[in-house]
C-alpha cells in the first residue's frame, strides 16, 4: 500500500523538477531566450551545435573567483573569451545568465542588484532576442525571428584570444578598438599590462605593448601578402588571410579552408604572442605553431620594476640586494609585473641618517629612460646620483655618465653570447650595506708569502681573524695613494664605492674558479704605518710566528696582524692573498 502510495508522489517531484528546469534553465542547448537562466548551480552551458565550443561559468584565482566564459569543449582549461574579467562573481548558488525585461544579455547574482555584466543596448526587440554559441565559437545576441540579424557579439570584443573570423582593427565609426589584452596572471583573467593591436598611428603593422603605452614588438607593415616580421601569417594551402581598410573600419582578419583544422593565437600574461591549433576530430594536445617574440628577454617590463630578467623559462625572475618580490601569492601564479619593493626606505632626504650607498650589479643591460651627461667622470657621475635624491641609480662608460630616476624598468643579464654587459650602480638604503655586511659573519684570512735569502724559500702562513663591527660606508680610494698608506686604505670589497651584487652567481663562479688570481701588493713601510709602527698599544699578543698585532684599514674595521717585525731588512714587498669566506 505504501509503495503505491509513493510512487505517484515520486512521479510529480520528478515531473516537477523537469517541468521547471526547461521552464528556467538551459542543460546543454545552443541558445539561450527570454525566461530562461543559465545557472553556475545546475553546472548548466550553452554548446555549439558542431559541439567544439562551450559556454558557461568557471573560477580561478586564490580564493576562487567565478567568471563567465567561452571554451573549447577538448580543452576546458583554455579560456578564450571571459564575459565579466573586470567584475567577477563570489557565490556560485546564485550567479545566472539570463535575458532582461529590455532584451539584453544580464549576468547576475542575488547579492547585487546591478548586473555584473550586461550587453547594454539600447531600443532592442525585448521579446524577440536570443542568445546563441555559433559553431566558430562566437557567443551572439539576434533576432529570433530573423536569424541573420545580430545586434551584438563576442567577437567584437575580444579579451586575450583571437578565433578565425575575429577583426582585430579599429571600428572607425565608433572609435572601437578591437584588441588582445593579456590576463593579469594564470589564475586572473583581469586586463594585464600586455595589448597587441593595430598600430594607433595609421600604419598597417601590429604591436606589441606594456601599460598601453610602451611599444617591444611590431609585426611589420601589411605588404599584400604577409606582415614583415610575421611571415607565418599569410595566405596558403591553409590559411586564408586579409588586411582590410576602407572608410568604416580597417582590421585583419583570417580564416581555415578545412574545417577539421581548430586553430587560435592569443596574447598570453608573459607579453607574448602565440599561434596554437589542433585537429577536431583528433585527440592531440594543443600544438604551438609560432610564438612572438621568441624570448622572454625581448618582453618588456616583464619583471617589474626593478626586477632583474635572468634567462629562466621556469623562473624568469629575480631581486636585487636589498629588495623582495611584491607579491609572493603573484610570483607563484607566474605573475612578476609588480616587480620588487624596498626591504629598507632610502634616507636621503633626512640629514641626520647615515648616507645611501650603490649597489654594483655587472653584466647587464642598461635600462632605457635614462638621462645622459656626457664628458663626466666616474666619481662626478656617482655624486651627481648621490646628490639628487629621485636618482635610482646610475652608470658610467665610454659615452659618459647615465642616471635614472625612480623605478628601474627591463633589468636584465647580458647573455653570454650577446653584448657586452655593464656595470649598473642602485641605490640602497646605508641599514642595507650594515646588515648585508653583518649577515654574512665574514671571516678573513691573510697569506703572507716571503722569499728569504738562505738555503730555500721559507713560506710564513699568518691566519688573521677580522670582526665587522660597524662597518661605516666606504670612501672612494685615491688615484695617487702614496705607499706609506696602501695596506690602510686596502678595500676588502671587489669596489672602493660599491658592493658587488651577491646573487651574480656568474662572476662569483668565476671568481671561485680562478686559480691564477693576481695578488695585490703591500710595502713594508705600509705595514708599519698600519700598526703604528709596531708599537706595544697595537700589539694583541704573541703565537708560534711571533708578536700579534691589530690594524685598523680606513673603514674603521681592526684586523689582527702577525708580526710583521720577522720581515723587516729581507723585502721591501711582499704579497697578501685574501680570502672571505661566508
Amino acid at each position: 500500500m505504501g509503495n503505491y502510495g509513493t510512487r505517484p508522489f515520486l512521479l510529480f517531484v520528478l515531473l516537477q523538477l523537469l517541468l521547471r528546469r526547461a521552464c528556467f534553465s538551459v542543460n546543454a542547448a545552443d541558445t539561450l531566450s527570454k525566461g530562461q537562466s543559465l545557472s553556475m548551480m545546475n553546472t548548466d552551458i550553452i554548446s555549439s551545435q558542431s559541439g567544439n565550443f562551450e559556454l558557461g561559468f568557471f573560477k580561478r584565482g586564490i580564493p576562487s573567483k567565478i567568471y563567465l566564459g567561452i571554451w573549447c569543449k577538448r580543452f576546458r582549461q583554455r579560456i578564450l573569451w571571459v564575459a565579466n574579467r573586470e567584475n567577477h562573481l563570489s557565490d556560485p548558488s546564485t550567479s545566472r545568465l539570463e535575458i532582461s525585461d529590455d532584451g539584453n544579455l544580464v549576468l547576475l547574482e542575488a547579492s547585487s542588484k546591478k548586473p555584473f555584466w550586461s550587453t547594454n543596448l539600447q531600443n532592442l526587440p525585448s521579446n524577440s532576442t536570443e542568445a546563441a554559441l555559433l559553431d566558430d565559437g562566437n557567443f551572439v545576441l539576434r533576432d529570433r525571428s530573423d536569424l541573420s540579424t545580430i545586434f551584438w557579439e563576442s567577437f567584437d570584443h575580444p579579451t586575450d584570444t583571437s578565433l578565425p573570423g575575429v577583426k582585430l582593427g579599429i571600428d572607425k565609426a565608433g572609435k572601437l578598438p578591437k584588441q588582445l589584452i593579456s590576463w593579469k596572471n594564470s589564475e586572473d583573467p583581469s586586463p594585464g599590462l600586455f595589448s597587441y593591436r593595430l598600430d594607433p598611428n595609421g600604419s598597417s603593422k601590429y604591436i606589441l605593448e606594456w601599460n598601453r603605452s610602451q611599444v617591444y614588438w611590431s609585426s611589420g607593415v601589411w605588404n599584400g601578402k604577409s606582415f614583415g616580421n610575421f611571415p607565418e601569417i599569410r595566405t596558403n594551402d591553409i590559411f586564408n588571410s586579409s588586411f582590410v581598410s576602407n572608410e568604416n573600419e580597417t582590421y585583419f582578419n583570417y580564416s581555415v579552408y578545412n574545417s577539421s583544422l581548430m586553430t587560435l593565437f592569443f596574447i598570453n600574461y608573459t607579453g607574448q604572442i602565440q599561434q596554437f591549433a589542433w585537429l577536431s576530430f583528433v585527440v592531440l594536445p594543443l600544438i604551438p605553431v609560432w610564438t612572438r617574440p621568441e624570448s622572454l628577454s625581448d618582453v618588456y617590463a616583464l619583471c617589474g620594476p626593478f626586477g632583474i630578467y635572468r634567462d629562466n623559462t621556469s623562473n624568469p625572475c629575480d631581486c636585487p640586494l636589498g629588495f623582495e618580490p611584491f607579491s609572493d601569492i603573484e610570483t607563484r601564479l607566474n605573475d612578476w609585473s609588480g616587480g620588487c619593493l624596498r626591504k629598507r626606505p632610502l634616507q636621503c632626504e633626512n640629514r641626520n641618517a647615515k648616507k645611501d650607498w650603490f649597489l654594483k650589479i655587472s653584466s647587464m643591460k642598461l635600462p632605457v629612460n635614462s638621462k645622459a651627461y656626457l664628458a663626466m667622470s666616474a666619481r662626478r657621475c656617482e655624486l651627481a646620483c648621490m646628490n639628487n635624491c629621485s636618482c635610482t641609480a646610475y652608470a658610467h662608460n665610454s659615452s659618459g655618465c647615465m642616471i635614472w630616476k625612480g623605478a628601474l624598468l627591463k633589468l636584465q643579464r647580458a647573455s653570454d653570447g650577446g653584448e657586452a654587459g655593464q656595470d649598473i650602480y642602485l641605490r640602497l638604503s646605508a641599514d642595507e650595506q650594515h646588515i648585508s655586511t653583518k649577515g654574512n659573519k665574514w671571516k678573513l684570512r691573510v697569506i703572507v708569502a716571503v722569499p728569504v735569502t738562505g738555503t730555500g724559500l721559507i713560506s710564513l702562513i699568518l691566519c688573521l681573524s677580522v670582526c665587522f663591527s660597524s662597518k661605516k660606508k666606504l670612501e672612494r680610494r685615491g688615484e695617487e695613494a702614496a705607499s706609506v698608506n696602501d695596506l690602510m686604505l686596502f678595500d676588502l670589497n671587489t669596489e672602493t664605492h660599491a658592493i658587488v651584487d651577491p646573487t651574480n652567481t656568474k662572476d662569483n663562479d668565476t671568481k671561485r674558479g680562478k686559480k691564477d688570481v693576481e695578488l695585490p701588493l703591500f710595502s713594508y713601510e705600509s705595514v708599519s704605518a698600519a700598526t703604528d709602527n709596531f708599537s706595544t698599544a697595537n700589539k694583541l699578543g704573541e703565537g708560534g710566528f711571533g708578536p700579534v698585532y691589530k690594524i685598523q684599514l680606513r673603514n674603521k674595521c681592526w684586523i689582527g696582524g702577525h708580526a710583521f717585525t720577522l720581515l723587516k731588512g729581507l723585502l721591501k714587498d711582499f704579497s697578501i692573498f685574501i680570502n672571505i669566506q661566508g
